[in-house]
């Protein structure tokens, strides 16, 4: 099975290094970065299946739905650039400031029902807690429903959407919408799910599951607003979430 890889957003020297010795897991890597970033980072880059796309980074002040000081529409806007550019039927998404060194526990479990989306579990809360919280900095989906999903919220955020018609992609409201839980509804939107079936954890049961980063190698994973780096050196607790039955 075809996997591509997609590092979004700012050139960063934790992916960036390493990007030569994971190339050989997938068919293809695109890095997909802002045009103002520093692309010297990029000349010791070897491996023959990386290519590289930018583009200004976006300006926030003409969005709607999202919140101006969230990084959401940066992540959305560099991600779909990316998506743009693979040839792959799957794909697994991942941020420039993070590595993974062994994605095969992921395409594993992706690969048990192509139909789902399956994240890394930093950050993935409780269906109690939070309905559809998943994790945003790592996943694996089919390539044509996950540009699915990029397209649809670029254009309602860019204006060219119905944010009347789409308020379960407003960012911050209804009941504090955060960037995972958006993320989630338009791929449960892009599968075509019928709208009364979103509030039922089956429903969630049925498109998503959850791989533990801690499975995935050597790794390095950021939370850029809490100042904190997460790592297999250095893991400050372990992620309580390491099933979808945990998530209930």
């Amino acid at each position: 099975m075809k996997f591509d890889l997609i590092i979004q957003g700012p050139l960063d020297k934790t992916s960036i290094e390493k990007v030569d010795d994971v190339s050989d897991q997938f068919e293809n890597v695109i890095i997909s970065h802002w045009s103002e970033n520093d692309s010297s980072l990029l000349e010791g880059i070897s491996s023959k299946n990386v290519s590289v796309c930018a583009q200004p980074t976006p300006d926030r002040s003409k969005t709607v739905g999202v919140m101006k000081d969230s990084t959401f529409f940066y992540s959305i806007s560099s991600t779909y650039l990316g998506l743009q550019k693979c040839e792959s039927e799957y794909v697994v998404k991942m941020r420039g400031d993070e590595i993974y060194t062994d994605f095969l526990p992921l395409k594993e479990r992706f690969l048990q029902d192509t139909g789902k989306f399956v994240f890394g579990n930093i950050f993935a809360k409780p269906w109690s807690q939070t309905e559809y919280h998943i994790g945003d900095h790592l996943f694996a989906a089919r390539t044509e429903l996950l540009t699915k999903c990029y397209e649809m919220l670029y254009k309602i955020y860019t204006r060219k959407g119905n944010l009347v018609k789409d308020s379960w992609a407003i960012q911050g409201y209804p009941s504090h919408q955060t960037a995972e839980t958006i993320l989630a509804k338009s791929f449960i939107k892009a599968r075509n799910i019928p709208k009364q079936e979103w509030s039922k954890f089956a429903t969630f049961k049925n498109n998503f599951d959850v791989v533990d980063i801690c499975s995935l190698g050597l790794y390095v994973a950021n939370w850029k607003h809490g100042n904190t780096v997460y790592s297999s050196k250095n893991n400050p607790f372990e992620w309580p979430i390491k099933t979808l039955e945990d998530m209930r």
